[in-house]
C-alpha cells in the first residue's frame, strides 16, 4: 500500500517533519517493500501564507496514497483527507527509515507503533493545548468600556 510520510529531506534517512502542511518533503513509500517511491517537493506549503494543510491535503489525495504519517495535523486537513478516505497517524517522529522499519515490522496493518502523542487522538485532529476558555462567565475582570463600573 501507498503511504505518504512528512519529512525535512529527500531520503529516507531524513528526519520526519513534524508539521504537515509546511513540511518541506513528502516522501512516497510502498509500506509492504519499504522502498521510496517518490519523493515531492512541498514548495507551495513552504510559501503559502495560509491554507498550506489544505492544499496539502488536496495533493496528496490526488496521488491516491491510503495513510498518512505526520507529526501534527490540523483539523481542516484532516477533514480533507478524511473525505478522501486517506488514514492519518500522528505524532510520528525519528527518521522517515525508523518509521518505514516499524511499519514493516509490525505487518500489514500499516501501524508505526510510535508513542502516542499526549493528549493528541490517534486519526484524530491534533488536541489543543493551552485553549482558552470561553469568556463568558468568568469572574472578576471588566465588563464593558464605558460602563462606570470598576474592575473587580
Amino acid at each position: 500500500m501507498k503511504i505518504m510520510i512528512t519529512s525535512s529531506g529527500p531520503d529516507l534517512d531524513a528526519a520526519v517533519d513534524p508539521r504537515f502542511g509546511r513540511a518541506p518533503w513528502f516522501l512516497y513509500v510502498d509500506s509492504e517493500s519499504g522502498e521510496l517511491l517518490d519523493a515531492v517537493e512541498n514548495r507551495e506549503g513552504q510559501e503559502a501564507a495560509h491554507g498550506a494543510g489544505i492544499g496539502a491535503a488536496a495533493r496528496i489525495a490526488e496521488q491516491r496514497v491510503a495513510k498518512v504519517y505526520t507529526g501534527r495535523l490540523g483539523p481542516k486537513a484532516a477533514l480533507v483527507l478524511e473525505k478522501a478516505g486517506i488514514a492519518v497517524e500522528e505524532g510520528i517522529s525519528g527518521t522517515v527509515r525508523e518509521v518505514v522499519d516499524r511499519i514493516l515490522a509490525a505487518g500489514s496493518g500499516g501501524r508505526a507503533a510510535a508513542p502516542p502523542v499526549q493528549g493528541g487522538r490517534q486519526g484524530a485532529g491534533p488536541a489543543r493545548q493551552g485553549a482558552r476558555e470561553p469568556r463568558g462567565g468568568q469572574q472578576g475582570g471588566c465588563r464593558g468600556r464605558g460602563s462606570g463600573r470598576r474592575c473587580r
